[in-house]
């Protein structure tokens, strides 16, 4: 700020007035400097003068017009060094670069607020131009004031106007200043959506530290830097409450501006956006809501292949069923017969086709019946002995280098439909099988335990573990990787879960293995043996 302060030391013009024919240093003589004297003194337009060889360029000359725009007396100011006229309120920084200036012969310009003796500040035009003699030297220095108050009164009402507008819109518009980002404006629709009001004055940083640890502030200083723009689409922003210092997760558009001066010099930025949240959960809505739609489709045909094939293969099940029956029962002398070597494995064989053809059966009546949107039938059944069946129908299927064990203890019982549920942990089996085909160690684990009234079973393996984009929809419908797959069995997993009133996830995920869950809650009349509440 430029301040024209009154100094208590008097000096004049005497020397130019007593050697009119010394070369004065305003590059001519005497006379010609009576003549530039006599021209600065009649102008309307405030100026003074200060001489460069005399140590902190003091003033010489200050016209009328200066002397009635600032309140100064002549007779204080003249002999009094320029630094003291300006320099009591002007910044180092700015005193600096005017001397910068003065020292380099050079002309500048600055629009800065002065200050009057008595009346108020006024804006003003500061002008600085060197006076050179007739070899070129600069002796002095010439400064000019043009009051510019209602051009500034003209540009306030046009921010204010500005201002105005913007307090009004909609979206949501912030400025700040500088390269710490003190912001300057910020509308009612910005300050609601950061749940802040004190934010004019204060640093981005003082008011939202927050946005500092989301690396938000880092954009800032990028185009405060740069000049470019920066545009953001949807994006998430964790806003902290003052009053609770809860985080709430907001979404935006917006764009970062810098905003430049006169010269070109980038002062500040603009911010500009919207607030997507709502935008963004309805269009979630929508597609949780699609996803429901499909998969009520699904269902619908499910149900509809279900009858169709419960209705085509019942009987040739049924026949498979009744042949392995009756070859057991012709064989019988054979089977017992201890001499021979596969009589043993004949008979193993014959009771694995007998149950895999009832099982299928069963399965089959079990999907339809689950598309019918039914309670399904609870009855407490041992564990131990459906998952031991699981294992041996999964083990029959898979390479025999993989090992499937269960830990689950003795008189463990659930409430729940039992064909359904080894459904689930055959489907979690043969996913683990081929978890851990590519491994070293190929380990897959049934365990079960106790949790807050819930009966958990975990299906553990040794594979390569799942990726997080795959975990994030790993029991949602998808096109299936594997040869021949429909992508439907951990989809049928859960619908069968969720209808026992239970729950599935993914526990664990590692390079060394994952964890898959389910839960199903415990009924009073379920026996749960061998177990305490984890």
């Amino acid at each position: 700020m430029l301040a024209l302060t009154e100094t208590t030391s008097t000096a004049g013009l005497s020397r130019l007035a007593e050697h009119p024919t010394e070369d004065d240093g305003f590059g001519a003589t005497g006379g010609q400097s009576a003549a530039l004297i006599a021209v600065a003194e009649a102008t309307h337009m405030p100026m003074f003068f200060t001489d460069d060889h005399a140590p902190g360029d003091p003033i010489i000359f200050a016209n009328d017009a200066f002397l009635a725009l600032t309140g100064h007396a002549r007779a204080v100011i003249l002999g009094k060094p320029l630094e003291a006229l300006l320099g009591s309120v002007i910044d180092s920084t700015s005193m600096s670069l005017i001397q910068q200036e003065m020292r380099a012969g050079s002309h500048g310009t600055w629009g800065m607020p002065c200050r009057r003796i008595n009346g108020p500040d006024f804006m003003a035009t500061v002008f600085l131009s060197p006076i050179a003699d007739k070899h070129g030297a600069v002796h002095q220095h010439m400064f000019t004031f043009v009051e510019t108050d209602g051009q500034v009164e003209r540009l306030l009402d046009q921010r204010n106007a500005m201002h105005a507008l913007y307090a009004m819109a909609p979206g949501f518009i912030a400025t700040s200043n500088g390269p710490d980002h003190r912001f300057s404006f910020a509308n009612a629709s910005y300050k609601r959506f950061v749940a802040k009001e004190d934010l004019e004055g204060r640093t981005v940083a003082e008011s939202m530290p927050e946005i500092v640890e989301q690396g938000f502030l880092k954009v800032l200083d990028d185009v405060y830097r740069s000049g470019e723009p920066f545009v953001g689409k949807g994006i998430p922003m964790e806003i902290v409450n003052p009053q609770t210092g809860e985080k709430a997760l907001r979404y935006c558009d917006f764009v970062y501006q810098a905003v430049r001066d006169a010269d070109g010099t980038i002062t500040g930025l603009f911010c500009e956006g919207y607030d997507v949240t709502e935008q963004r959960e309805t269009a979630e809505k929508l597609s949780t809501l699609q996803a429901q739609m499909i998969h009520v489709s699904r269902v619908n045909a499910m149900g509809t292949m279900a009858a169709t094939l419960a209705h085509e293969l019942n009987q040739p099940l049924a026949a498979i069923a009744n042949y392995a029956a009756g070859i057991s029962r012709l064989a019988d002398p054979r089977l017992d017969d201890a001499a021979s070597p596969n009589s043993g494995r004949l008979a193993f064989a014959l009771r694995g086709i007998e149950e895999a053809a009832q099982r299928a059966g069963d399965i089959i009546r079990n999907l339809r019946e689950m598309t019918r949107r039914r309670e399904p039938d609870r009855a407490a059944f041992d564990l131990q002995d459906a998952v031991s069946e699981c294992i041996r129908l999964v083990q029959a299927t898979v390479s025999p280098a993989i090992t499937i064990t269960q830990d689950i203890p003795v008189a463990t019982h659930m409430a729940a439909d039992r064909v359904q549920i080894q459904q689930v942990i055959i489907n979690l089996l043969r996913n683990a099988c081929d978890a851990v085909m590519g491994t070293p160690i190929k380990q897959v684990t049934v365990s079960a335990k106790v949790v807050d009234a819930h009966l958990v079973v975990c299906i553990c393996d040794t594979g390569a573990g799942v990726a997080i984009e795959v975990a994030e929809q790993i029991f949602a419908w998808s096109e299936s990787s594997k040869e021949g797959g429909m992508g439907l069995g951990l989809s049928i997993s859960r619908t069968i879960v969720e209808a026992h009133n239970g729950r599935i996830w993914l526990e664990n995920s590692s390079p060394d293995g994952s964890e898959l869950c389910f839960s199903v809650p415990i009924k009073d009349d379920a026996a749960v043996a061998g177990h305490s509440s984890a």
